[in-house]
């Protein structure tokens, strides 16, 4: 855990930060029966469109009936659907070691460290009872909040959760607009272009020394 009274906070997104894999549109054609390119080129702009919603907290049956009606199939049976969800959610098993790292380093230091990220509840779920979200003293996963970032709402509950000063709060992302939203509530943005480069700049910061 942090140290004690500490209360500097370093929060992290996820995919594209702490995790590197993403859906693969072609194992989900394949489950939906029919692998051919046209059909995974649907399944991947059928998933986009609609997982700022399924972020948000749809349900993963809306979620899943969505992508398979905007590709022609019909609703996912139950077992269907219980394995599309294991398989999303099944990426959470392997975190990139590179950015853990740096989550043990902040830790060692005293910063608490913590995870701001857009998940639906399956995902949110994996990452709590993952081996390497023990890591973390805090977890805020939009579908908790009916709320995705870059919206302003998200980032004023989770400072208020955190009860420390916005100037002690530096936030991860590798998204820009997602690190902009955060810098106009006061929060130390930092954009994501790797481990090496978010170390520098969390010493630039004070948060490392």
């Amino acid at each position: 855990m942090h140290a004690p009274g500490s209360s500097r906070t370093v929060l992290f997104d996820v995919g594209g930060v702490l995790v590197d894999s993403h859906p693969d549109p072609a194992i989900i054609a394949r489950m939906f029966g029919d692998e051919s390119r046209g059909l995974t080129t649907l399944v991947d702009q059928a998933m986009w469109t609609h997982r700022g919603d399924y972020d948000a907290g749809l349900s993963d049956r809306d979620f899943w009936d969505r992508i398979a009606g905007d590709c022609g199939q019909d609703e996912p049976p139950a077992d269907l659907l219980k394995a599309l969800v294991e398989l999303d959610s099944s990426r959470m098993a392997d975190a990139n070691e590179s950015a853990l790292t740096l989550v043990r380093l902040l830790r060692h230091q005293g910063i608490r460290v913590g995870i701001l990220s857009n998940a639906p509840y399956p995902i949110a779920k994996a990452i709590r009872r993952s081996e390497w979200g023990s890591l973390f003293d805090f977890f805020a996963f939009s579908c908790d909040y009916g709320i995705c970032k870059p919206s302003r709402g998200i980032y004023r509950d989770v400072l208020h959760r955190l009860g420390t000063p916005v100037e002690d709060v530096a936030f991860i992302d590798d998204r820009r607009e997602n690190v902009r939203a955060a810098e106009l509530m006061g929060v130390k943005g930092i954009l994501w272009t790797g481990p090496e480069q978010a170390e520098a700049r969390l010493k630039e910061l004070g948060f490392l020394f």
